[in-house]
């Protein structure tokens, strides 16, 4: 499927940790996991069954959404991890959202009298940044985890490849959404095969995002920033008119920003900076 600006992933991994003198710590082996679908919980449940740590599930969980939360979620997209360290009693924060590919310019989304293009900007593949969360579970991986990507994506890669059932919470978004995905044929093979919404419970099969895992899984930041992956992406952008290079993925790089942190009486919150402006917002609300 070729990338959408449409499937960029708004939420990943972005949490908020408050912490008290009298909050007391979970006991060991006791874990909770949380996300937008239960398909996606069951995924970082089962990587953890298999020795996984709190970070090797996080990336079970993004995959996951990646294929169950088509209209909001995806390996197309960008996210944020924050993270807690509880040997060392630290804070990490790890930013890999999107980035502009290096042929983008100021007046890109500007027509002849100088004056934005509607939507230009946030519809269509010029408007599609290089995606970040791939490279943000490599070094998840790498640097966090304990389990290669072989086995954090396998749940994933199960969903694309045996389908899952639509649940009313992703047909909410593939309604949204529908007006401008109907416009990629690719997307709109899978989900709209038949010009329409499907219903509650129908099962979706994705053989081609299955394909493009496997290669991520196998080979890591290269599987997806190189080789067929990232040849077959800026061949699928360049064609809908997009201005992606390869040199745009294989450059891509994640940084580690400083958590926010703000107070509320007693209770520390530890939140994500900018750029994200969700832990703008929650400090300024407390």
């Amino acid at each position: 499927m070729a990338v959408n600006s449409y499937l960029r992933t708004l939420i990943l991994v972005l949490a908020v940790v408050a912490q008290s003198a009298c909050t007391s710590k979970p006991a060991p082996g006791e874990a909770a996991i949380a996300s937008a679908d239960p398909m996606a919980t069951a995924a970082g449940m089962e990587i953890l069954a298999q020795g996984g740590n709190a970070f090797d599930a996080a990336v079970a969980v993004a995959a996951a959404l990646g294929v169950v939360e088509p209209a909001a979620s995806g390996l197309g997209g960008g996210g944020f991890f924050l993270l807690y360290l509880a040997g060392d009693d630290e804070y990490r924060f790890i930013d890999a959202r999107e980035r502009a590919p290096l042929g983008a310019t100021k007046n890109m989304y500007l027509d002849a009298n100088g004056q934005p293009v509607p939507r230009l900007s946030m519809e269509g593949t010029l408007s599609a940044g290089i995606p970040g969360e791939p490279a943000g579970m490599v070094y998840l991986t790498e640097n966090f985890g304990t389990l290669p990507l072989t086995v954090t994506l396998a749940p994933a890669i199960r969903y694309a490849e045996e389908g899952f059932k639509l649940t009313r919470r992703a047909l909410v978004g593939l309604r949204f959404r529908m007006k401008t995905l109907l416009g990629d044929n690719a997307f709109s093979a899978v989900f709209y095969p038949a010009g329409v919404v499907p219903e509650e419970g129908d099962v979706i099969r994705q053989p081609d995002l299955a394909r493009t895992l496997r290669r991520f899984a196998a080979d890591g930041f290269d599987g997806f920033y190189g080789g067929t992956t990232a040849e077959l992406l800026v061949e699928g952008v360049q064609q809908a008119g997009g201005i992606w290079t390869p040199e745009d993925l294989a450059s891509y790089r994640v940084s580690e920003r400083e958590p926010t942190i703000a107070y509320f009486g007693d209770m520390r919150v530890i939140t994500a900076p900018p750029p994200s402006s969700g832990g703008v917002a929650l400090t300024e609300i407390f």
